[in-house]
């Protein structure tokens, strides 16, 4: 068969698209200047999301340890503080009771003895200062200072001295911020170093816990990467392990569906193609052989090779209308020219064109319709075509041993079933799914005696599907054939 080149010119977009679909011909995607667009690979792009959260969620937890740190040492410091004036305080009260002089009660204490009214230490001085504790100052009740060294400026913790019940100064010491002793310098050291180590040994943690999961996400994608490219192979038997309870599980289920479908879609175009080629060679083998014959001089090109061939012609144009038709409507492109009819009326005038043939095949035709009309929404001339198509089945496969019943009936929804029956040979009940298999025939029960390009009843069912209806076959109560063809209710369309 020759190809259009017009054709095969326009078909190459699409062919080129599809093997770009996954195919192993698939160019890779262009950026600017026609260079392959490189991009970051998806492990590296989830490893880095994922040690970034982890990175930044460590962070967090560690700036919140550290202020929660900072909070608890400060409130440790104070209370430590306190603690400490109050019994400097109560001892300046016992010294006081004696001298009743508040200046000497505070001088023979042991942590202000010789530090009178001294100027702050010099800046050079700081680390000598803060290796020791916390200087104090005794202030009288107008918190004027009578010993210690001056308070630097800023909130001063103080606590009160007093005897009998009398306030007679304060004891302060500066802000916490300015002295720290060593232990609490100590102390503080150690958490922010103990923080830290937690932070050195998190960090590699996450790296490898994010390097773990990437690989586990990436492997099933791995997976139904190479099925994938198995299937542009034509590896349709390929299946994925879907025992899994997740995503990536249903997800190979999934694939392992199309697979399965790809399977049989290609199953039956090779079935389609090779009954197609041999049902074109039937009647292309018969033209060739009369026209060798009327070549070679063996026949005389008389009316009866001529008569002959006409039908092999006309045998091989029917089966090219019934192939073009049948493509059509399995494409959804069949033409459909919808309008309100009486299904009892196409009945009749179905039963009217073979009743004649019928009868003389020895067959006896019944028609039982449905009272009044019976309105439908359909196509008149794809449906009487239906119906021939039936009632030619009839007279080509069935024998003459019960009358031929064809009836109507209208359903509750409003939608009308049409119903073929005969007498036999039956179909065995494996075989009904398949009667509307294109070039299907059961050679065993129904011969084809008759003829036929096995398309007829593939074309019905394509038909009433693109009615929105659907046909059926199942066995006559008698052990002949029963076909149902139910059509959608007038007004509906689908």
């Amino acid at each position: 068969m020759r190809q259009n080149p017009k054709r095969l010119q326009a078909d190459r977009p699409n062919l080129a698209r599809v093997a770009g679909e996954g195919g192993p011909a698939a160019e890779p995607t262009v950026g600017e200047g026609g260079r392959p667009r490189r991009g970051l690979p998806l492990f590296w792009k989830l490893f880095a999301v994922q040690l970034l959260a982890a990175a930044a969620l460590l962070s967090g937890v560690l700036l919140l340890m550290r202020q929660q740190t900072a909070t608890s040492f400060a409130a440790y410091v104070e209370a430590h503080e306190r603690q400490r004036l109050e019994d400097v305080a109560e001892r300046i009260a016992d010294q006081h009771a004696q001298t009743g002089d508040l200046a000497l009660a505070a001088l023979s204490v042991r942590e202000l003895r010789r530090r009178a009214l001294l100027p702050p230490p010099p800046a050079d001085a700081e680390r000598r200062r803060r290796r020791l504790r916390a200087p104090l100052t005794v202030l009288d009740a107008d918190l004027h200072p009578v010993a210690g060294v001056p308070l630097p400026p800023g909130e001063a913790l103080r606590v009160p001295i007093v005897d009998d019940g009398v306030t007679l100064g304060y004891v302060a010491r500066p802000p916490l911020p300015e002295w720290i002793a060593p232990d609490e310098v100590g102390f503080w050291r150690r958490q922010t170093e103990a923080l830290m180590r937690a932070a050195a040994i998190g960090l590699p943690l996450a790296a490898l816990f994010a390097a773990l999961i990437a690989a586990m996400v990436l492997r099933p994608l791995r997976r139904l990467s190479a099925g994938t490219a198995a299937l542009a192979r034509r590896e349709f038997s390929l299946r994925l392990d879907a025992n899994r309870g997740d995503e990536f599980g249903r997800l190979a289920a999934d694939f392992n569906a199309l697979a399965a479908a790809l399977e049989r879609y290609d199953r039956n175009q090779r079935q389609w193609l090779a009954d197609v080629a041999h049902e074109l060679r039937t009647p292309l083998a018969v033209l060739r052989g009369e026209l060798e014959a009327v070549l070679d001089g063996v026949r005389p090109a008389g009316p009866a090779q001529l008569q002959s061939m006409q039908q092999e012609v006309q045998r091989l144009g029917g089966l090219i209308d019934d192939l073009h038709l049948l493509s059509l409507a399995e494409s959804g492109g069949l033409p459909l020219a919808r309008e309100r009819c009486d299904i009892n009326a196409l009945v009749l005038g179905a039963v009217a064109r073979f009743d004649a043939p019928l009868r003389q095949a020895g067959f006896a035709l019944e028609a039982q319709l449905a009272e009044g009309e019976v309105m439908a929404s359909v196509d008149a001339q794809r449906v009487e075509q239906v119906l021939a198509n039936l009632l030619g089945n009839v007279l080509r496969h069935a024998q003459p041993s019960a009358p031929v019943r064809i009836s109507t009936a209208a359903a509750a929804d409003g939608s009308v079933e049409v119903r073929v029956c005969d007498g036999g040979p039956g179909v065995p009940a494996d075989a009904l799914p398949r009667l509307f298999d294109r070039l299907y025939r059961v050679e065993s029960a129904r011969s084809r005696h008759g003829g036929g390009t096995g398309l007829g009843l593939a074309i019905c069912r394509s038909i009433v599907e693109a009615h929105g209806g659907r046909i059926e076959a199942r066995t006559n109560a008698g052990g002949g054939l029963c076909i149902g063809v139910e059509l959608p209710a007038a007004g509906t369309r689908t």
